[in-house]
């Protein structure tokens, strides 16, 4: 609750949830209407839409939530066989959630790259459905050797919100992040593209911060707003 009230303190519209920390579906509603943020996505583990997709897409409904998304595979599970079951699993989910009024989304990292008997599992993952939105990420993007330009234009009919961070040393393990803005990342020219595509949502997204995160947000931000001047 108190993470909700200092984004919307910063000037957030929107706030993606990668967890709801137990509060009810109908409190949240109230939280975010009370601070006057939106609620634009949420990142539901593979775990859950496997064991029951409808709950999750029922709750995200009675939260105000419009998409919920796949965000991370497990390393052991970064397989072809998981990769086709998620394929094959993804008109079901998908219907799952326009049953409650939501979409359903897939958020890369760079993993999804790799190739199996030719072809990225992005591609296995993105040919199953073609309601099945993608939530890109467009560092990791960059991360696995590709054009996050490019990647968003290959996608721009199936996109939801586009995550975007920036970083100061993309060679070390794990790459070394900043706020928004104060390192390498081509992000004006990701936030161009993205407008000119309709995105509905740019997400400031921070893995780790040397800074406070709060701080990195306010940066993050800022940043942002001085590209769309």
């Amino acid at each position: 609750r108190s993470t909700v009230r200092r984004i919307a303190e910063l000037g957030y519209d929107g706030v993606e949830f990668f967890d709801y920390a137990g509060i009810p579906a109908q409190e949240l509603r109230m939280l975010l209407a009370d601070n006057g943020v939106e609620a634009i996505n949420a990142h539901v583990p593979l775990a859950k839409w496997r064991s029951d997709a409808g709950a999750e897409a029922a709750y995200a409904a009675a939260a105000g939530l419009p998409m919920i998304t796949i965000p991370w595979i497990p390393p052991e599970e970064r397989t072809a066989a998981v990769y086709a079951e998620i394929a094959a699993r993804a008109p079901e989910w998908v219907a799952a959630c326009a049953a409650a009024g939501v979409k359903a989304g897939y958020h890369n990292h760079e993993f999804e790259y790799d190739r199996f008997d030719g072809k990225a599992a992005m591609d296995i993952i993105g040919d199953a459905s073609p309601e099945l939105l993608f939530e890109l990420d467009t560092f990791w993007i960059l991360y696995a050797g590709l054009d996050p330009l490019a990647e968003l234009e290959k996608w721009r009919s199936r996109l939801g919100p586009v995550h975007i961070k920036d970083y100061t040393d993309i060679t070390s393990s794990p790459p070394q992040f900043c706020a928004i803005g104060h390192g390498d990342m081509p992000n004006r020219r990701i936030f161009e593209k993205a407008k000119e595509l309709g995105v509905p949502w740019i997400v400031v997204e921070q893995d780790e911060s040397p800074i406070d995160v709060f701080e990195s947000a306010r940066l993050g931000l800022q940043t942002l707003r001085e590209y769309d001047e």
